[in-house]
């Protein structure tokens, strides 16, 4: 039985007999404010939190934008409670950054943040753009997947109890009880 997260930008996490989207406005068909947290850091005005059009996508609808200049984290999340780890993650995005120095590198992410009953953090899967100086890393409990078609709009798909058990040994599934889907944009601009 999978359920699905899904977005417009495109998550699903969907499962059972019939598919259904467990995320709120995941399509993003009403204002982000609709089910979706906005966060960022550093000063005001330098992030964008921005519900357009497809942005080019093909295929209709919304798409929501996270975007941060120099320095600190734009975020936009939402947590959702699931059932168990026995679900299917979709995502239709596109990743773009720019610029990157040894001191200052741009990351671009769709991240999964799996946790327990009580909300804490086990881990985390990263679908990922980043600068060449970047310092992310794999380990037992945080997965990357590095995008390889930067700016174009493709289509990502995780099971997300498979994407545990085969690339975070640190995280047993089975404790999956919910999950933070957060579209992240992050400079660490020194």
């Amino acid at each position: 039985m999978k359920r699905v997260l899904a977005m417009a930008f495109g998550l699903l996490l969907a499962g059972g007999p019939v598919a259904a989207n467990l995320l709120v406005n995941g399509d993003f068909e009403q204002p982000l404010e609709t089910g979706w947290a906005q966060e960022s850091s550093g000063p005001v005005g330098e992030s964008r939190f921005e519900r357009t059009d497809t942005m080019g996508q093909p295929n209709p609808g919304y798409a929501a934008r996270v975007w941060r200049y120099l320095a600190n984290y734009a975020s936009l999340s939402q947590t959702v409670e699931v059932p168990s780890a026995n679900l299917a993650f979709r995502l239709d995005g596109r990743l773009r950054i720019g610029g990157g120095s040894s001191t200052c590198w741009p990351v671009a992410a769709v991240i999964l943040r799996y946790r327990d009953a009580a909300g804490t953090s086990l881990g985390n899967t990263r679908i990922y753009l980043h600068d060449q100086y970047a310092n992310w890393v794999n380990s037992d409990t945080q997965h990357l997947i590095d995008i390889t078609t930067p700016d174009v709009w493709t289509e990502y798909a995780l099971d997300v109890r498979q994407e545990i058990a085969d690339n975070l040994p640190g995280i047993n599934p089975d404790n999956v009880r919910q999950i933070t889907v957060q579209l992240f944009a992050f400079d660490n601009g020194t």
